[in-house]
């Protein structure tokens, strides 16, 4: 018999469950259920060191359940059957072992549907294990350069997917959630766990309703009490994700990032001073959508949002997050090393990342070179972070599986947990308190970020929304 701590306890959210322990298990190297009957394939919501939620759907009502193991448990599953038929279904798996495989199989009706897959619960926080995840954003078109990124993601081993937003276009509807999002990645869905932030095209339907139904776990995320933004731990790494959001209505009931005196803007000021005062804690790294700092050009190329960078940057300078992911622009983007709205030493400042080369259009955008500019490529691609102790190497990956950018970055003896005050807002001329949409005004001395719209295409070339 397995140990009482192996065994997994399933929560769903249908009423009526019936269990079975020690079941023969069985392996398929074919589906049994015919195609067509599952609308979204089994995907990961979430993961901790001791939990997992799995979900998937089904074009009619259903009944599910799964078999399920550890992989050093031979011998023994657990078998969950719903009473009660659905079309959407979650698993919670409860009391799981931390750092440890499962392997599961979804049934449909009593019969087994899927091939086994499995999945790798988080180690205990604070281990110092290396390990790999992978970064985009801007994909869910279901471009040609989406689906070649995806073929080289799909073939990844990962620990975790972030995503920096815009992950179904065009207006985040539940079909374009389907077909944009979980038809292209299924395979890397069903065995890694996605942490997105949202984008501005996630929010446009129903106020976010089916990006937030799709990715919310059962109760919410106990890190926060809002469904856009949260943080989640890795060993040593402490993920936060932000909701860069702007509009007024929008800002009213989830609270601007931009805004000091929000809820969100709050929330952060707390968890950037419980990581930074953890010990457990090495690596703060945040991500959201819209970058402070981007030198992407031509008309749809968005550049920096400024009024996220006098709010947001000072905190990442105070609290010494070295990593910064962003979206928004269709492009590659990787700055120099900042601090104070000035060039820093590797190590003494933030590296922001724009990754928003995952699959939307990259026609009539185009990017540039700035002050603050280390790397820049316009190119559908995704990066893969690798984390060992106090360094992390991240590597671009074009759509061929080569890396055509990469940088490493060390934390220095000297700054390993140690304590630095809040950083008071950063100051940039022509951009006041007040301001939250960020345009107008001048950049540092030398520069051409003006956070000014960019300019109209000639007449007559077709309009850009993505």
């Amino acid at each position: 018999m397995v140990p009482k701590r192996v065994l997994l306890l399933l929560l769903v959210t249908t009423l009526g469950l019936r269990c079975a322990r020690n079941t023969e298990r069985v392996a398929l190297d074919e589906p049994i259920t015919p195609p067509g009957t599952v609308e979204r394939e089994p995907y990961l919501v979430t993961i901790s060191d001791t939990s997992a939620v799995l979900r998937w759907s089904t074009y009619t009502p259903e009944q599910p359940g799964i078999r399920f193991w550890a992989e050093e448990a031979e011998g023994d599953t657990t078998e969950l059957v719903l009473e009660e038929m659905g079309r959407d279904h979650t698993f919670q798996m409860l009391s799981l072992l931390p750092a440890t495989e499962y392997t599961y199989q979804i049934q449909i009706n009593d019969t087994l549907w899927s091939d086994a897959a499995g999945f790798r619960t988080f180690p205990k926080p604070g281990s110092k294990e290396p390990f790999a995840f992978l970064a985009f954003g801007d994909s869910g078109l279901r471009s040609a350069g989406q689906l070649a990124a995806a073929d080289q993601l799909n073939q990844e081993e990962a620990a975790l997917i972030i995503h920096m937003g815009d992950v179904a276009y065009v207006d985040g509807t539940v079909q374009e959630f389907t077909d944009n999002h979980f038809g292209v990645y299924a395979p890397l869905l069903k065995r890694v766990p996605f942490f997105p932030a949202p984008g501005d095209h996630d929010l446009r339907t129903a106020g976010g309703a089916p990006y937030i139904d799709a990715f919310t776990p059962p109760g919410g995320r106990p890190s926060s009490d809002s469904p856009l933004y949260y943080s989640f731990t890795y060993g040593s790494v402490r993920f936060i994700s932000l909701d860069s959001k702007s509009s007024e209505e929008h800002a009213v009931e989830h609270g601007y990032l931009g805004d000091p005196s929000s809820e969100q803007y709050q929330w952060l000021l707390r968890q950037l001073s419980a990581a930074r005062a953890d010990p457990n804690i090495d690596w703060t790294m945040v991500y959201f959508h819209h970058p402070p700092y981007s030198a992407s050009t031509g008309f749809g190329g968005h550049g920096s949002d400024l009024a996220i960078r006098r709010t947001i940057s000072p905190l990442m300078d105070g609290y010494r997050v070295l990593l910064v992911f962003n979206g928004h622009d269709h492009d590659y983007q990787r700055s120099r090393p900042i601090r104070g709205n000035a060039l820093a030493e590797d190590g003494e400042g933030t590296v922001y990342f724009v990754s928003g080369g995952g699959g939307g259009r990259t026609t009539f955008r185009g990017t540039g070179s700035d002050w603050f500019t280390a790397f820049s490529e316009q190119l559908y691609h995704y990066l893969r972070v690798q984390v060992d102790h106090y360094t992390v190497r991240i590597e671009a990956v074009n759509v061929d599986g080569n890396v055509f950018d990469e940088y490493e970055v060390t934390i220095p003896e000297d700054q390993r947990k140690t304590w630095t005050r809040e950083a008071e807002p950063l100051a940039l001329p022509g951009v006041g308190a007040d301001e939250a949409a960020g345009t107008g005004g001048e950049a540092a001395a030398g520069s051409t970020d003006t956070g000014s719209p960019p300019q109209s295409p000639p007449p007559g070339t077709p309009p850009d929304t993505l």
